[in-house]
């Protein structure tokens, strides 16, 4: 699956080389840290080589996918880099997925190995009779069911997956060759296997690692089943810092982490600092080691949360086809709506429905493309027709509404599925957004296209308050009166008290919103 042939592939932009390297060089320093555990460069790298060469004991070798339904944690990133050292193709699954979308993912991947949580093993055995491919089931952290017999695997513990031995492997890896398939998420289809290479994995990590002192500790909580896996690992490894590790992120649990530990460096995804924010003041909110804070995309109140956390912000925008195509001057914004500009190696344009590109000031598609052979992916897995749709006329066109200014800084419109035209008017859901999110009473909202009965968009905007706030929806429509023209004002308006609905990366489930109607809605013309 390489594009690279010959008998000894150059190393390159390999990550699990350079752990080899660094596990050399500084083999006592922590490298991984995790409630009471913690890992040197050395153990850690010598505990994926148990792993590697466990796998390889059972069979599993270069190209093979190994699919992955675990919790995040050291060990999943340890599974990780010993099925990178044997050149097989991990496959992350979405912890919660079950029936239709993990029969797809399972299939359309054709892993014949899978390495499951205890905890997640009924949604499969629901599946026993749809998953062809699989011939091993190897359980994490627990035991088979009671009825194993049954069903048509084999069945082992992941346990017996390891080795004891941790010597070194051959390096039969090219940066060319694919590291994991990352399945997005479907909107007009299944979901597609993105086929990530190591080069890409080394690419996402580069520039951010620069950002990242050898004497950083870097807090992870995103969910391993995402590209965040090889990226935040790849910023750390890089960079020859230190990585503590939280399951999934806690916005109560995040400041006791960042003082346990001594966090110096983290990221904030989507909604995240706003649930940081909501919490009540208090008065050592500016008293802990976190200095350096990746944020994307940057909040409504940025300078606020810069001052009461007394941080520094940086920012960048990727998805999982690329690898950081745009970002910030380090912690030096442009200013505080900018996404940033193009990384060196990469063009980016905006252009219109035909590809022409346009001038500063007007939005548009971006679309990118790299100098480096293997920066963005090798193509959607099997299949070929949406990775040429995707690259058309040789720019990868990443679906989402840009513009840019004079100056080169691009800014972040709204994706082009969730754009909204009503009155004649090309409308952006994340600039409704982001001025809704200016009330002091709303913790975050998501604004919608729903049909009219007019022929055109009406907007619909669904707002969780912050916990105690007293606002009424007219109240809200009467405050964003001020702040937006008369055609971006929601035609509708729901309140709620909960959290909005999301996927494990912190964006909210868009789909559901619209889907849910208008029944419910406040509407200023009701």
């Amino acid at each position: 699956m390489s594009a690279h042939t010959g008998s000894a592939p150059p190393a390159g932009r390999v990550l699990h080389y350079l752990l080899e390297e660094r596990a050399a060089a500084a083999e006592q320093k922590p490298f991984l840290v995790m409630d009471d555990r913690s890992l040197t460069w050395r153990q850690a790298d010598q505990e994926a080589n148990r792993w590697a060469n466990g796998l390889a004991a059972a069979g599993i070798g270069k190209g093979d996918r190994v699919l992955l339904m675990i919790p995040s944690g050291i060990e999943h990133v340890l599974i990780w880099l010993g099925i990178c050292k044997i050149g097989a193709i991990m496959v992350p699954v979405n912890a919660a997925y079950r029936g239709e979308m993990l029969r797809h993912q399972v299939n359309d991947s054709e892993a014949a190995l899978a390495i499951v949580a205890e905890r997640h093993l009924a949604v499969w055995t629901d599946l026993a009779d749809g998953l062809p491919h699989i011939r091993t089931i190897a359980v994490f952290g627990g035991e088979p069911p009671s009825r194993a017999g049954e069903l048509p695997w084999t069945w082992t513990a992941a346990t017996s997956l390891q080795s004891a031995d941790p010597s070194p492997l051959p390096r039969i890896v090219s940066d060319s060759d694919p590291m994991a398939i990352f399945y997005t998420s479907g909107t007009t289809g299944p979901s597609k296997g993105v086929l990530y290479s190591h080069a890409q994995a080394w690419t996402t990590a580069e520039v951010p690692a620069a950002w990242c002192a050898p004497q950083d500790v870097f807090y992870m909580f995103l969910p391993m089943f995402h590209v965040g896996l090889s990226q935040m690992v790849g910023i750390v490894l890089i960079a020859g810092a230190t990585m503590a590790i939280r399951e999934k992120f806690s916005a109560s649990g995040f400041w006791p982490d960042i003082r346990r530990y001594g966090v110096t460096m983290t990221i904030l995804l989507s909604t995240m600092p706003s649930f940081l924010m909501t919490r009540p003041a208090q008065a050592d909110d500016r008293d802990h080691p976190l200095r350096k804070v990746v944020i994307i995309p940057l909040p409504a109140d940025l300078e606020g949360f810069k001052a009461r956390f007394n941080i520094e912000v940086a920012t960048w925008f990727n998805m999982t086809e690329v690898s950081v195509p745009l970002h910030s001057d380090g912690f030096n914004l442009a200013n505080d709506t900018a996404a940033g500009r193009p990384r060196p190696g990469v063009t980016a344009r905006i252009v219109d429905e035909f590809d022409t590109p346009l001038p500063p000031g007007k939005t548009g598609e971006l679309v990118v493309r790299a100098d480096r052979p293997w920066d963005f992916f090798l193509g959607y897995w099997k299949n070929p027709a949406k990775t040429l749709e995707s690259w058309r006329n040789l720019w990868f066109h990443t679906g989402d509404i840009f513009r840019c200014d004079s100056e080169g800084n691009f800014y972040f419109v709204d994706r082009l599925k969730d754009a909204i035209r009503r009155r004649g008017e090309n409308i952006s859901s994340f600039e409704v957004e982001r001025e809704i999110d200016t009330h002091p009473a709303v913790l975050e909202s998501a604004a919608v296209a729903v049909p009219s009965g007019m022929g055109e968009d009406e907007i619909k905007a669904v707002v969780s308050l912050r916990p105690g706030a007293d606002l009424t929806a007219g109240d809200l429509y009467a405050y964003l009166e001020q702040r937006l023209p008369a055609f971006m004002l929601p035609g509708f308006i729901e309140l709620a008290r909960e959290e909005l609905p999301k996927t494990p990366t912190g964006k909210i489930l868009k789909a559901s919103l619209r889907a849910s109607g208008t029944d419910a809605c406040w509407s200023p013309g009701r």
